[in-house]
């Protein structure tokens, strides 16, 4: 059984925070739910220079129960923490991620009468995400929410090979496979991670659009111990990718500023991905409890 519960968030770095903002909150029904500032985010990482800086840093939107997009404003990287500004790269990773909904037909409907254009099955986020619609059964909600799940996530790869075996190695299947595509899913709701086999070479940045996607499990000793034997590792901080966590009994996460648990996984191609745990008091969980989906 795999270690993975759930993709947890897709992350974005958005140029324009507040028309991005706008755009999932009133447009596609996103629920903001907190906002952390670039102040607190230097404390966490214990590089405060004793000045208060409120910039905002990042804010939490939930699609669904557990499943959340994750929206940067702009790019804020240690150590500098300068606000850089984010390139829709050419040779970005990032072909799409996926909302989950009931029914295509009438999303697309609602979508179009609040002013959000659909070409072919997807929509554009202001500062340049693709967005696919997808009909799949996901968490039950009231009848006026258009989208039920964050489905999934598509990337370009130079390496399906290379690539594919990394994600096996975390505990993902493989369900569709094709020449240039291997689609593996992940977690326990069918969400999946496409692979695509790129047209030109791709490459990882840090001011790109995607900032990174994120799991959930359920410990952080048992996946690190679990990925371990597969040849993978762990690092505190992506910015730390070649510090190991050891793969055994002592293998423990930072606790976030949102109180998540948390340690990283770098993909062969520099793709981050963030593994997170809830242990129950989270901030994502106090805001889900006082907000029932």
């Amino acid at each position: 059984m795999s270690v993975i519960k759930n993709l947890f968030h897709i992350s974005i770095q958005a140029d324009d925070y507040e028309k991005a903002l706008e755009f999932y909150c009133e447009k596609l029904g996103f629920e903001q739910m907190f906002e952390l500032n670039v102040g607190q985010f230097r404390e966490m990482l214990d590089m405060s220079d004793g000045k208060e800086d409120k910039t905002q840093w990042l804010t939490y939107l939930r699609i669904a129960p557990e499943e959340y997009l994750e929206m940067f404003n702009g790019a804020i990287n240690p150590p500098e923490f300068q606000k850089e500004k984010i390139v829709r790269h050419k040779d970005s990773p990032l072909e799409s991620f996926a909302l989950g909904c009931d029914s295509l037909e009438e999303t697309i409907q609602k979508l179009k009468e609040r002013g959000v254009e659909v070409t072919d099955g997807y929509i554009t986020d202001p500062n340049g995400a693709r967005i696919r619609l997808v009909e799949r059964k996901g968490h039950e909600a009231k009848a006026d929410r258009l989208f039920n799940s964050l489905a999934g996530v598509s990337l370009y790869v130079n390496s399906l090979e290379k690539m594919e075996k990394h994600f096996r190695g975390m505990g993902l299947a493989a369900i569709e496979k094709t020449n240039g595509s291997v689609k593996m899913e992940i977690g326990e709701f069918g969400q999946y991670v496409e692979l695509l086999k790129a047209p030109e070479t791709v490459a990882t940045y840090d001011d790109d659009l995607l900032g990174h996607i994120a799991v959930q499990i359920c410990s952080v000793t048992d996946t690190v111990k679990a990925w371990g034997k597969n040849g993978l590792h762990c690092c505190p901080q992506p910015f730390m990718r070649d510090v190991k966590v050891p793969a055994d009994d002592t293998a423990k996460g930072n606790i976030g500023l949102d109180r998540c648990e948390i340690i990283w996984i770098i993909c062969p191609e520099g793709n981050k991905v963030e593994v997170m745990v809830q242990p129950g008091n989270t901030m994502q969980q106090e805001w889900e409890r006082e907000n029932p989906f």
